[in-house]
């Protein structure tokens, strides 16, 4: 087991996921952050199945010894559900050699509903919480609809979602393919997220495909002796064997929280379109909600830390 230890100095983090794998190389990263203390984990039923996405998020909170963590569950229904190709055969991951030798301790599934769980462990907090949000916006759409009270005690939400000037990644019937999935599966409460006033820092497609998972990163996370950088180097192969490009992805938002240095930014009005074939695309619009969006990445840079932070335990 990995001891990290947590000091007060420490911000609180919340992470809200959605079950991929890179979502679960995100959470890894995150729980390598010496500033950062993870305060409450929960998860939703899209690029996953919701009960297997739960037991992998328990045994690498295990593997951290993180035994003060809950994980609450999403019941949120998708608008438009992910392929379910993509949400299937994610059982693997739980028979990762050092995950299938983690406890599963169930007693920290919480019983509340996700979106409850996320406005209690923010508003617990003294300081503000910053979000990392690798999924749809459903649950902190619902939390701020129901708790208002919260958007003062949110730091910022770090979300991967959207695209600009590259293609989407939807391939739906009846869709132009120009949106991207996290905001795809429920593009009213993206809506309603960006409308909220809340600070956004958005990771959209065109940053991610600067930091493709390739050869060099394989060849590294395969010969690093880490047992983080094993783990992740066996995450990401299945997916990197499969498809001709992949990416660093959930991972973007993590590693900015941890090295804000290696991004560069723009700042934008945009909106969400809610119908038609462009459903769930992101356009600017004068009369839209302000964002910060990730423009660059040092891509080299990206790389030297994510692989040493796999190397702190």
């Amino acid at each position: 087991m990995l001891i990290k230890p947590i000091h007060s100095f420490q911000k609180p983090v919340y992470h809200d996921h959605d079950g991929s794998e890179d979502d679960f190389v995100s959470l890894i990263t995150l729980l390598t952050l010496d500033k950062y203390r993870l305060t409450g984990i929960s998860v939703t039923n899209a690029n996953c199945y919701a009960e297997i996405a739960v037991e992998s998020t328990l045994r690498i909170l295990e593997l951290f010894c993180r035994k003060d963590v809950e994980v609450a569950i999403s019941s949120e229904q998708s608008i438009n559900s992910f392929p379910d190709e993509w949400r299937k055969n994610k059982e693997f991951i739980n028979f990762i050699e050092v995950l299938s030798k983690q406890k599963v301790d169930r007693t920290r599934i919480s019983k509340m509903e996700a979106a409850d769980f996320m406005a209690e462990k923010i508003l617990a907090e003294t300081e503000k919480t910053t979000i990392v949000l690798t999924g749809p916006a459903s649950n902190l759409a619902i939390a701020i609809e129901k708790y208002p009270e919260i958007i003062g005690k949110i730091e910022k939400v770090l979300w991967m979602a959207g695209a600009f000037m590259v293609d989407g990644n939807v391939k739906s019937p009846d869709h132009d393919g120009s949106a991207e999935w996290n905001i795809f599966w429920n593009p009213n409460a993206a809506s309603s997220l960006l409308k909220s006033g809340i600070p956004i820092v958005l990771f959209p497609l065109d940053a991610c495909k600067q930091l493709p998972v390739d050869n060099y990163v394989m060849y590294q996370l395969k010969h690093t002796e880490s047992q983080l950088s094993e783990l992740v180097h066996q995450l990401f192969e299945s997916n990197y064997k499969a498809h001709l490009r992949y990416y660093m992805w959930d991972v973007l938002p993590v590693v900015y929280l941890g090295n804000p240095g290696l991004f560069q930014f723009e700042t934008s009005f945009i909106d969400v379109e809610l119908r038609g074939t462009s459903r769930g695309n992101i356009y600017r619009s004068s009369k839209g909600n302000k964002v910060k969006y990730a423009k660059f990445i040092k891509d080299d840079d990206f790389y030297d830390y994510f692989l040493d932070q796999l190397t702190q335990f």
